[in-house]
């Protein structure tokens, strides 16, 4: 495993949140704001095409990084595209995924105690709300297909290794959290502090075995619960 990655591009995955507000900013002020494109779209739920254009830079954004590092000699598997599943690694994503979820409502309760909203929009009950096969087909899309790989390239496979190569493991451990949190900033005060708490979860599947593939299976499976299953269960719509 190679501990001299760049440290320059440490910031390079936030582009893919600058290009997503800036993409939104542009369609309203084309006279499009979230609500009509999605229906044109077939899409009720606003929350979605946010989802979906973040999901298609932050995969766009992961390419480029991949370039950019390539033509510095930093190949795939510098970055974690190496290994295999084994059935051990295969156990601990899952188990890490069902912790990710168990921590969820205490964390939930705490927040609550200290009056910090969940979301930046107080009229927003829930990350995202597909109902009909169009909307799950998109959420699918977005959290299962793009930002599982693109992510856990950014954040596991570069950003972590590159801070532990200067700052050592706990470190690193932390200063990733804390970046993979903030890069999830436009979400909400309370949903950034939960991903920092979230983020150990797969920063720890990456350590132990030093490749993206169990982290990725852990972020497939979260993303199944949240993105899929939860507006399912727990819907009122």
């Amino acid at each position: 495993m190679r501990t001299d990655l760049p440290r320059r591009y440490l910031l390079f995955p936030f582009l893919s949140v600058i290009a997503t507000s800036l993409t939104l900013a542009g369609l309203r002020a084309a006279g499009l704001p979230p609500e009509r494109a999605t229906l044109a779209l077939g899409i009720h739920d606003p929350a979605l095409l946010r989802v979906l254009l973040y999901a298609l830079w932050a995969a766009a954004t992961a390419w480029a990084l991949v370039w950019i590092l390539r033509r510095e000699g930093i190949g795939l598997a510098d970055l974690g595209w190496r290994g295999r599943l084994s059935p051990d690694a295969i156990g601990l994503a899952v188990l890490g995924a069902w912790a990710a979820a168990m921590i969820w409502l205490p964390f939930d309760v705490l927040r609550q105690a200290l009056g910090i909203p969940l979301y930046w929009d107080p009229a927003q009950r829930g990350f995202i709300q597909p109902a009909s096969i169009p909307e799950f087909a998109t959420a699918a899309l977005a959290g299962l297909i793009l930002v599982p790989p693109a992510e856990e390239t950014m954040f596991r496979g570069y950003v972590l290794p590159a801070l532990e190569g200067r700052i050592g493991r706990l470190g690193a451990l932390l200063l990733h959290n804390v970046l993979f949190a903030l890069y999830h900033g436009a979400i909400g005060p309370g949903l950034v502090l939960y991903i920092f708490f979230w983020s150990f979860f797969p920063a720890l599947l990456y350590l132990r075995y030093r490749s993206i593939y169990p982290p990725m299976l852990m972020h497939f499976l979260n993303n199944i619960w949240v993105d899929l299953l939860v507006p399912i269960l727990f819907s009122g719509r």
